[in-house]
């Protein structure tokens, strides 16, 4: 017979060991939690892709094996959306978690993200990760601010001669190359930012991938680039995560839309958004709607990172929780900046969807996904709540943030199809509109035989709208370049004259006047040109030159000494100097 306390040793023993095995088991989960969580990171983002021109969004036609891999890998968030359809401000939000009004970036060009909200790169590279970015394209170079917290970032582009707008960027084989040669060298745990362009207009997709429609072939292109750039990712040892999206879509005639930025119809804020690695279940898909600027939460969550960034995770909708049931903003400012009409405002709640315009436009997304039908006038107390709503957002607060604006810039980012006009005052006109007058102004870009065919086709684009203030900025512009610049100086005084938010027009009459001999009325306009712009290398160095051919070297070189702080002007600036001594 066992005696009592034999009894109670015994069971003593066996309570001790099932803590023991308890305690071993929670550190076994620990352990495989910790391992679990990614070491490294790979953000993809591909310019200007619809999410439904990928295979694992439903396109039959799509050739797209990398992306749809990750996707059957990871998780598919089948309804996600940027918050501005235009590359600096998206990806601003993308690298904050700040929407457009928040971080300040509202269009391509004329802003570049302040110092002031901290970055994904930033949070990163303070939890010990390596920092590496590699862009394509002139948008997000590092002058506009999105290299913060980057150790390395590869701008390195190249333009191509002609008579047109040049502009800037590199084909995805190159930056997927650039990457992949940092990636060898760089072992430990790393956060790199990959863009590519492709399958941005205009769309020249290289000959295996040419086909009956070329989009779809840029896009193909863009994938096959895609699947070298994760070969050398997963060839690494530590496990981790990999993030594909897009800054936006694109628009082929939805809407009288050509390409994007004038509309916040889903047709270009609808991106793809896919995450594949460690803690993120296979084959998953989420369909509540998303929005870009919850990227960097859900980022640093699943990395282990202090949640120390705006924007809600997104893992555990990834895991088949609940989404963040928080309305979705979209703005483009674009209609305003470029053409002088309405900016545009949008808000999604739910399966409705407001759009605050001239002529307001409200939609109900589950019975009518592609927006055709305006149910505002019908509905009009849901319109009033909605618009309310997005007015309260609105009052919240918001910063603008200015950013270099040169003509070269300008010039680089017309040529990609933003507009970049002056951002001065115009009609105020509702952008539905004025659809036909946008796709007219998109389409004379270029290239043109020469400047004076640049300039007839913009003086026949003015007759056809004479309000729209970029069109006489493009016209004195190509007036200019033409060798008429007597004729340009009256055009670029109009554009002046409408309170310009670039000194483009100011550089413009400025060289105008210094062709015309009239050297005291281009330092005029160079002075007030700083008022608009005042960290404007261009605007510096162009002073230089002024003070240089009046003699006066001492003027010339503080001038060239403060153009050295741009990079656009910093070599020319630099043998300028070279020359005074």
């Amino acid at each position: 017979m066992i005696s009592r306390r034999t009894a109670l040793a015994s069971g003593v023993r066996r309570i001790l060991a099932l803590v023991l095995a308890l305690a071993a088991v929670a550190c076994a989960r620990g352990g495989r939690e910790t391992a679990a969580r990614p070491a490294s990171v790979l953000l993809v983002t591909v310019d200007t892709l619809r999410a439904d021109r990928l295979g694992c969004y439903g396109d039959a036609q799509a050739r797209t094996p990398a992306a749809d891999g990750l996707a059957r890998a990871g998780v598919r968030f089948e309804r996600a959306y940027t918050p501005a359809p235009l590359t600096l401000p998206a990806h601003a939000s993308l690298m904050t978690g700040l929407l457009p009004p928040a971080h300040g970036v509202r269009a391509n060009g004329g802003y570049a993200l302040p110092a002031g909200p901290p970055t994904l790169a930033e949070a990163l590279r303070a939890r010990g990760l390596a920092t590496a970015a590699f862009v394509a394209a002139f948008p997000v170079a590092r002058r506009f601010g999105l290299h913060r917290g980057f150790d390395h970032y590869d701008d390195t582009l190249s333009r191509p001669g002609g008579v047109h707008y040049e502009f800037a960027e590199r084909p995805a084989t190159a930056v997927v190359q650039a990457a992949s040669d940092w990636l060898a060298a760089h072992a430990g745990p790393a956060f790199v930012w990959v863009h590519l362009f492709e399958p941005h207009a205009p769309y020249d997709p290289p000959a295996a991938f040419r086909g009956p429609d070329p989009y779809r072939g840029e896009v193909a292109a863009a994938d096959s680039a895609l699947a070298r750039l994760l070969a050398a990712w997963d060839a690494r040892p530590d496990p981790s995560l990999v993030v594909l999206t897009a800054d936006h879509g694109e628009a082929f005639g939805e809407h009288g839309e050509e390409s994007h930025s004038l509309f916040v119809y889903d047709t270009t804020l609808h991106v793809p958004l896919v995450l594949r690695g460690a803690g993120v279940p296979a084959g998953a898909r989420v369909a509540a709607p998303v929005s870009l600027s919850d990227v960097a939460a859900t980022v640093l969550d699943a990395v282990g990172a202090p949640a120390s960034m705006p924007g809600a995770t997104l893992l555990p909708a990834a895991r088949g929780g609940a989404a963040p049931a928080a309305p979705l903003y979209a703005e483009t400012l674009a209609p305003q900046l470029d053409f002088g009409w309405s900016p545009l405002f949008a808000w999604r709640d739910g399966s409705r969807k407001y759009i605050h315009a001239p002529r307001p436009e409200l939609y109900d997304l589950a019975a009518d996904p592609a927006e055709t039908r305006n149910l505002a006038a019908t509905r009009g107390a849901e319109a009033a709540r909605l618009a309310a709503a997005l007015a309260a957002h609105r009052q919240r607060g918001s910063v603008e943030s200015r950013g270099p604006a040169d003509v070269e810039a300008a010039e680089r980012l017309r040529a990609l199809g933003y507009v970049q006009g002056p951002g001065a005052r115009g009609t105020g006109a509702d952008p539905k509109d004025k659809v036909e007058v946008a796709r007219r102004i998109a389409g004379a870009a270029g290239p043109f035989a020469s400047h004076a065919a640049a300039a007839e086709a913009y003086a026949a684009l003015f007759a056809l709208d004479p309000d729209v203030p970029v069109v006489n900025l493009r016209l004195a512009d190509a007036l200019l370049r033409s060798g008429r610049a007597a004729q340009a100086v009256p055009r670029y005084e109009q554009v002046i004259a409408a309170a310009p938010r670039t000194a483009d027009a100011h550089v413009g009459l400025a060289t105008a006047y210094a062709e015309l001999g009239r050297l005291e009325d281009a330092a005029r306009v160079l002075r007030a040109a700083l008022a608009v712009d005042p960290d404007n290398g261009q605007v510096h160095y162009n002073l230089g030159e002024v003070a240089r051919a009046k003699g006066d070297l001492v003027a010339a070189r503080a001038r060239y000494e403060r153009a050295l702080g741009d990079p656009i002007t910093e070599e020319r600036a630099r043998q300028r100097l070279t020359s005074l001594h």
